[in-house]
């Protein structure tokens, strides 16, 4: 965790591969002025992205608080969103970031097409999820009726302001295809040794472009 911005290892990548895409002169996130023309959404709350774009009028980023009506504005820039519904109008930014989201939402495919939903043409969903590259999507919890049905001793992922969330699943070799599926053309980015004067360990990063 680094001690002036609070970003861990998987964030930093992630800063790095839209630093890619977006502004590859540029050596950080909060000095980037081509960022500072886009419209953005992370659905991280107050994390360090905030800190470092919160200051422009096209940042906004959400939480999903259970209390809460969804689409709800609770600070200037801050949404209470439920992924699978957003409340934002087609078309409207040009980079979603998600991390490690996607494992906790009942519906995730709606959450996807959600996703490629409010990005613009060419748009970019940057985000991260547990996946095993060697097998299948590993379900933890059945969805396909009105209740949860668990298939396995629970997974929680822990942190954030709503504390304990349960995982349905570890993505596999079948989620680039779903990908594919709904819109997106995707590529992952692993971690390279090169990394490493970054503070970057042991990642990956999937980066989907809306075409």
């Amino acid at each position: 965790m680094c001690l002036f911005c609070g970003s861990s290892s998987r964030k930093r990548h992630v800063a790095q591969e839209i630093l890619r895409i977006y502004d590859a002169d540029a050596n950080s996130i909060k000095r980037s002025r081509n960022l500072r023309q886009l419209r953005v959404l992370n659905t991280g709350w107050r994390d360090s992205f905030t800190r470092s774009m919160g200051d422009s009028d096209r940042y906004f980023y959400s939480e999903y608080f259970p209390d809460i009506i969804p689409g709800k504005r609770i600070e200037r820039r801050g949404y209470c969103e439920d992924i699978q519904n957003l409340s934002f109008p087609n078309d409207h930014f040009d980079l979603v970031i998600t991390e490690d989201v996607l494992e906790h939402v009942r519906d995730y495919k709606k959450a996807l097409v959600e996703i490629c939903r409010v990005l613009k043409q060419g748009g970019h969903h940057v985000f991260t999820v547990p996946c095993r590259f060697d097998q299948p999507t590993l379900v933890r919890v059945d969805t396909s009726g009105d209740t949860d049905v668990l298939l396995s001793e629970p997974e929680y992922h822990g942190g954030g302001p709503t504390g304990r969330i349960l995982a349905y699943r570890t993505f596999g070799t079948d989620f680039l295809d779903e990908l594919d599926e709904t819109g997106f053309g995707t590529t992952v980015s692993f971690s390279q040794p090169k990394d490493l004067e970054h503070g970057i360990v042991s990642s990956y990063v999937f980066v989907s472009r809306k075409n």
